[in-house]
């Protein structure tokens, strides 16, 4: 394996499986074609025209949109096409510069292909011109069983700000106090769209560095990571490399560090990251 087929993997997308989906004027995501039987089903919400779909035009403000939409999760949930009892609501934007059009429960996401958003965190330890990063190792019993994971990472849910929603992470998933969090660098984005069963998962994530002072050890409070440890990032990137081993937008998270830390030098990794290209996207929203 490279690094290269490692990002592809996270981006693997046949627009033709799809319609589009809008809300208003708006492209806020994809269906399957093959889930057209069940939009179908709830034809006073959708609306198929011209090999697009859209959302009737009487659910015109964010609770209308969130309750219509969400009766499908309810509709999955009965079904046992979404089988997990995970709940958590995230925000749908049109564009960062702007509110939310609607709230969604995350697992819905992939069903309607809505952009969601994520924090990512590389917590370091930098020692005679050698980098170290701490890893953690995932629970049998979760989502990603046994992965290997960052030192904190996490979707971000509806009413939470990015840097909030960083330093609630760190601390469940590590331990790391507030103001430890607070210095973390943000250092740009990276994407991921993957084609899933039931649709087409998207992602966004902010990634953040924080050296680490070498006394710390990660201490885990949610139960998501069972053991941390502290590798070379040499290591790290071989696992990588060679393996599957690492949650797969974790990995693509830590080959941009070390993009930008020079360890690894590939013009055609970055573009594939999507580096730029989100950034820019992006620009209009704070962050810090």
């Amino acid at each position: 394996m490279t690094f290269i087929k490692r990002i592809k993997e996270c981006n693997k997308f046949n627009k033709l499986n799809f319609f589009k989906f809008y809300i208003n004027d708006y492209h806020l995501g994809y269906i399957k074609k093959k889930n057209i039987n069940l939009i179908k089903k709830f034809s006073n919400i959708l609306k198929l025209k011209n090999n697009k779909v859209y959302l009737d035009e009487k659910f015109n403000n964010f609770q209308k949109r969130s309750n219509a939409i969400n009766k499908f999760f309810k509709f999955l949930c009965n079904n046992k096409i979404i089988k997990s009892n995970h709940r958590e609501y995230f925000p749908v934007f049109n564009s960062f510069k702007r509110k939310p059009l609607l709230k969604v429960q995350r697992l819905l996401g992939p069903f309607f292909g809505f952009q969601f958003f994520g924090v990512h965190l590389n917590g370091f330890i930098k020692e005679n011109e050698k980098y170290f990063m701490w890893v953690g190792k995932r629970s049998s019993k979760g989502s990603f069983p046994n992965d290997l994971d960052q030192i904190a990472a996490g979707g971000l849910p509806y009413g939470v700000g990015i840097k909030e929603n960083l330093i609630k992470e760190a601390f469940e998933e590590a331990g790391i106090q507030k103001k430890l969090c607070s210095k973390s660098k943000y250092v740009g984005t990276v994407s991921y769209g993957v084609e899933t069963k039931i649709g087409f998962s998207r992602y966004i994530m902010f990634c953040y560095d924080l050296q680490l002072p070498k006394s710390f050890t990660p201490n885990n409070h949610d139960g998501e990571i069972v053991k941390f440890y502290i590798w070379p990032i040499e290591k790290i990137l071989n696992i990588i490399k060679k393996t599957r081993k690492f949650k797969f937008d974790c990995a693509m998270v830590i080959i941009h560090y070390a993009l930008r830390k020079k360890i690894i030098n590939s013009k055609k990794l970055s573009y594939l990251l999507n580096v730029n290209k989100d950034i820019k996207i992006l620009s209009g929203y704070k962050v810090d």
